[in-house]
């Protein structure tokens, strides 16, 4: 009998994937994040970024745009290597096929080369997570990790569940099984924006490891909670938030542009002395976007700029 993962729909999932319907639906084919090389370069780089931090990766995001523009950096050479890595498997979405399990092979031996011994290979040994001495959970026994996975993969080729779905599902199913001896979290959220880009293109850019390294601990708590229900549903729940509030700034452009200029005021109250590039790296948007919004919010009397340019601070006016 075909391998089909637990899964049960809820109401609360099936209204998660209506609004995320909604959402993509109102992305018009010339908005910001479908056609504009500049944000999607801004929203890799915070990709990137986001998903090493969620593995311990300390680089800033000075850092990693630098690595990123083929820059020489000072700093731990593995982690360097990891934010190469990333960059290589990255932009390899538009040519891999999300349903070949080949193509997740070559992916993890792009993301892991130089930092495991084999790449790109299952692993050999019985693994498990831990939480100092606690065991949180122990990944699909080595022996038949390569099954496990031709079964997942034959399932993901054939379900008839909504793509939103599908890779919420595969994406549990994969850190369940944890087929590597290192570099699962990594290559199973790349592998899921890469099935949702085969559902709508303009997904390839969606920042949800951003939003999932802002929850991480949501993270970690949904999937444990899966585990111990031995279903899926809540992880895929807060994977389907995750999906929704990522898309919330590009869908609704009115919405967006409030919620990003009070972001701006609350990343100002805490760092009032940092730049509008740092701005920027923390809102995922170019630099001449986050240019215009401390403009717009200096115009409305809700910011002022103390002191010179090089060393003044910001002030919230409200």
């Amino acid at each position: 009998m075909a391998y089909t993962p637990p899964f049960e729909r809820t109401n609360e999932i099936d209204n998660l994937c209506m609004t995320i319907a909604e959402l993509v639906g109102m992305l018009h084919p010339s908005s910001e994040l479908s056609t504009s090389p500049t944000l999607h370069r801004e929203l890799r780089i915070r990709t990137i970024r986001s998903s090493l931090m969620i593995e311990g990766n300390t680089l800033s995001h000075d850092a990693v745009t630098a690595i990123i523009d083929g820059k020489r950096v000072l700093g731990p050479e593995r982690e360097i290597r990891e934010v190469e890595n990333a960059k290589r498997a990255y932009d390899l979405i538009g040519s891999l096929d999300p349903y070949r399990l080949d193509d997740l092979l070559h992916a993890h031996r792009v993301m892991m080369d130089g930092l495991v011994a084999h790449p790109g290979c299952f692993r050999t040994k019985n693994v498990g997570v831990f939480d100092g001495d606690e065991l949180i959970h122990a990944g699909t026994a080595a022996s038949y990790v390569s099954d496990v996975m031709t079964d997942l993969f034959t399932w993901l080729a054939s379900t008839d569940l909504h793509p939103l779905l599908s890779s919420c599902v595969f994406h549990y199913e994969f850190e369940l099984i944890h087929p590597f001896s290192d570099g699962n979290g990594r290559t199973g959220r790349l592998w899921h924006t890469l099935l949702l880009s085969h559902w709508r293109p303009v997904l390839t850019w969606l920042p949800i490891e951003n939003v999932i390294r802002e929850r991480q601990q949501g993270y970690y708590t949904a999937l444990a909670q899966s585990n111990a229900d031995g279903s899926s549903e809540r992880f895929v729940g807060f994977m389907l938030e995750v999906i929704r509030d990522a898309l919330l700034p590009y869908a609704q452009p009115e919405t967006a542009q409030e919620n990003r200029q009070q972001q701006a005021l609350d990343y100002f109250l805490e760092h009032p002395t940092d730049t509008i590039a740092g701005l920027a790296g923390h809102l995922g948007c170019s630099q001449r976007s986050a240019e215009r919004i401390v403009a717009d919010l200096r115009k409305q009397g809700k910011l002022e700029r103390k002191g010179s340019a090089r060393s003044g601070s910001w002030l919230v006016l409200e």
